[in-house]
């Protein structure tokens, strides 16, 4: 019977640039399990997103700038530390999304979904209202939240089998806070990646490993 996994694209991007990047693990895994790409909730504004790319130094080409391209999971002030505005809003469409679409066995998470992605796995460890019920997580690029009301989750080690993939070319600030994220787990591997705050599309046996931590979850 084919599971289910939960993909989760990153601030500013979209369902179908996440599923272009994660073609070959969507190719492993095509008799194991259905990926499915739901897209962020809130639409990020045209100047925030060239601000994100400049601020981060971050490549992101004219054809995936503009109306209706650019959606994210919550917005991050300024603050130190941050205030997520619109988490919440965010964790009522997940639920949505999952009872639609369940049983949901894993979520895969780049960037911001991972941190979305890990947010989750905290709140259905807790007594929170939300229990999304997935399995385990792979959280790619991934960092421990800032925003106090959410990190407050992760004061004890969460018990979710997880896969960190963290490239060894990420500034030293992500290296830190996706370390951070790590450590956040108690039963987590770790695979570094050749590159810097990118999946590693141009490196597939590096994509394949990823795949092959996830068959070994699917059963």
């Amino acid at each position: 019977m084919s599971k289910t996994i939960l993909c989760l694209h990153g601030y500013a991007m979209n369902s179908d640039w996440l599923r272009q990047w994660l073609a070959p693990i969507e190719a492993a895994l095509a008799d194991r399990a259905e990926l499915i790409y739901p897209q962020g909730p809130i639409a990020c504004p045209e100047a925030e997103v060239r601000a994100m790319a400049k601020q981060y130094q971050v490549a992101v080409p004219e054809t995936r700038i503009g109306s209706g391209q650019n959606w994210c999971w919550y917005r991050a002030t300024n603050d130190k530390p941050p205030a997520y505005l619109q988490l919440q809003e965010t964790l009522a469409y997940m639920d949505r999304y999952f009872s639609e679409n369940g049983p949901i066995d894993g979520v895969l998470g780049w960037s911001q979904g991972a941190v979305m992605a890990a947010v989750m796995a905290a709140l259905q460890e807790s007594d929170a209202v939300y229990d999304f019920g997935f399995k385990w997580a792979v959280l790619c690029g991934g960092f421990l939240p800032g925003d106090p009301e959410v990190k407050c989750f992760f004061e004890s080690q969460l018990e979710l089998p997880s896969l960190h993939v963290l490239g060894k070319k990420e500034s030293e600030f992500m290296q830190q806070r996706g370390k951070q994220l790590h450590a956040a787990f108690r039963q987590a591997d770790l695979l570094e990646t050749p590159v810097g705050h990118v999946m590693p599309v141009q490196h597939p046996g590096y994509m394949l490993q990823i795949a092959d931590w996830m068959k070994a979850r699917l059963g």
